[in-house]
């Protein structure tokens, strides 16, 4: 009686594991551990989503300025309905490729997405877009933003726009006591000013200040000697 107990046991835990098919032949075969799909009718995969999106992106990189700009706005209305933040990073990411007031739009509204990352993506779509405008939003978020890596990401991409306007928030971040915005407010400074202090903080903050730059100290007598070894 209780081995009968036992097999029935069996034959309900692995009932749903079964499954069947019909092979060449055209009789149909059972194995155990069917395969099951992870695909809902219907529904799209987040990952199939963010490739079509990306896809999008790189497509309409290389239409005109007008069509970039009404696809944008296509993005802008996805963004606005979407509630997972690997897609709206996604889509965040792919406008950072095209041109037009829609982008901007999209990207400012990045900034202040929720999810950190995103706000991340929209730096770094900022500093690739570039222009005064780009660097306005973006020194924006340096000044109000309060997490670390989002303000760094800013700061990197105040100098990839490469606009002069960019220096007085980039000499805001040299103030910070934090040593790696220290280097990379400074780093993005070499990338904008015309002149280059290496990573000499308070030479960069005389500059920035508009105050006289002191001169580069001498070298001592052993950087002399180890210079030319």
């Amino acid at each position: 009686m209780i081995r009968q107990y036992l097999v029935a046991l069996l034959l309900l835990v692995s009932a749903p594991l079964v499954g069947c098919s019909v092979n060449q032949s055209g009789r149909w075969t059972f194995w155990p551990l069917a395969k099951v799909s992870d695909r809902v009718p219907g529904i799209t995969p987040p990952p199939e989503r963010m490739r079509a999106i990306r896809q999008l992106g790189q497509q309409a990189a290389r239409q005109d300025p007008i069509e970039q700009n009404r696809l944008a706005g296509q993005l802008a209305e996805m963004y606005a309905q979407e509630r997972d933040p690997l897609i709206r990073g996604q889509i965040i990411q792919s406008a950072g490729y095209l041109a037009g007031p829609n982008t901007l739009a999209l990207l400012r509204t990045g900034l202040k997405d929720a999810d950190a990352d995103v706000r991340v993506l929209a730096c770094q779509s900022l500093g690739r877009l570039g222009g005064p405008e780009a660097a306005a939003a973006l020194a924006e978020a340096l000044g109000s933003d309060t997490d670390p890596d989002v303000r760094l990401a800013a700061v990197k991409a105040l100098g990839e726009t490469g606009e002069p306007s960019a220096i007085q928030a980039l000499g805001m971040a040299l103030n910070e006591r934090d040593p790696a915005m220290q280097y990379q407010a400074v780093a993005a400074l070499r990338q904008i000013a015309p002149v280059d202090y290496g990573y000499d903080v308070p030479r960069w903050r005389n500059y920035v200040r508009g105050e006289p730059v002191p001169p580069e100290p001498p070298f001592s007598l052993v950087e002399r000697i180890r210079q030319r070894l």
